[in-house]
């Protein structure tokens, strides 16, 4: 990727696919260039309100890095949006745990930084988000028609339970519409102070005693021996996560992980895989035999694909 010319009109190309997303006063942040999906494998651009954000997951890309850098000047002059900024973050694969911190901290490539605690719009719920460390911002960008489809379970849900809650916007966005309590667990207690920060931002009530430091499966074999059901259970894990004590992958795992889950969900479960590794008739199949699946969701459509979709993210009614 070497011609200027041909790298601005695919990027000018994919912004204009986006044209009904650019009018949508109620988000701020999604996809704007997805990689072999819009024309530059590895590539991403992210939209983050005022500032762009570029994913490089190809190490040939950093050769290319001044031509990307130019084109991206002259598609920040013609977005219907102001931009401010645009930084870059190294995301090709790290081996070496102790390099992630300072390979995943964003360089700036034009413009200005944004503030460390910088606040985008994602289905009309402000959000806190970091475009400057760490291999995630606090948004996942992918989930945003998730959050919506969920709604229609809204007005026969009291409570839910997050597991694996990162930056709790799967509760925030129940609690904004009529769900009257989430539990929010995670092992990062960081992730849980953003999540906190992102109750504060929509002027939800913040109840120490719903958000949870520890083990999202030790939690809940703990509630379901206490025989405590929740009437929405929200199990998004990572891929492959280690702790000091055990180790968790889909592949390996997953079915088991719904097995337990089955004690604790009251009424419905919202699972997620986010992996090509894993088909949708495989995610399917991990659930119980007992639950009925009333929808399967992947990407939404700014996420163009060359490919099939990596995220699988069901409803499944459980009992």
């Amino acid at each position: 990727m070497r011609d200027e010319r041909a790298a601005t009109d695919l990027l000018g190309r994919a912004l204009d696919r986006r044209a009904d997303l650019h009018a949508n006063s109620r988000t701020t942040c999604y996809r704007i260039f997805n990689g072999g999906g819009d024309g530059i494998d590895g590539l991403c651009v992210d939209r983050y309100g005022e500032y762009l954000l570029v994913q490089l997951y190809e190490p040939s890309l950093y050769d290319a890095i001044d031509v990307i850098r130019a084109s991206l000047e002259t598609i920040a002059a013609r977005t219907p949006f102001p931009v401010a900024g645009v930084l870059a973050k190294d995301r090709t694969l790290v081996r070496e745990t102790v390099e992630i911190a300072e390979r995943r901290r964003s360089v700036l490539l034009l413009g200005e930084r944004p503030p460390e605690d910088y606040v985008v719009l994602q289905n009309g719920l402000r959000a806190a988000v970091d475009l400057l460390h760490g291999q995630n911002t606090g948004v996942f960008l992918d989930m945003r028609e998730v959050r919506d489809a969920l709604a229609q379970v809204y007005a026969e849900t009291h409570d839910l339970i997050n597991l694996f809650c990162y930056t709790g916007l799967f509760s925030v966005h129940a609690l904004a519409h009529g769900v009257s309590r989430a539990v929010n667990v995670d092992l990062s207690r960081p992730f849980l102070r953003r999540a906190r920060r992102n109750y504060a931002l929509n002027g939800l009530p913040v109840d120490d005693r719903d958000f949870i430091c520890g083990d999202s499966f030790e939690w809940s074999r703990r509630f379901s021996r206490q025989e405590r059901r929740f009437d929405l259970v929200v199990f998004d894990p990572p891929t492959f996560s280690r702790n000091k004590r055990k180790t968790f992958s889909v592949k390996r795992n997953y079915r088991q992980a719904l097995a337990a889950l089955d004690m604790i969900a009251g009424r419905y479960a919202l699972t997620a895989v986010n992996s090509q590794t894993v088909c949708e008739d495989e995610y399917r199949a991990f659930h119980p035999p007992g639950w009925k699946c009333l929808f399967v969701r992947h990407e939404p459509p700014d996420f163009r694909l060359d490919g099939a979709p990596y995220l699988k993210a069901g409803l499944w009614h459980t009992r």
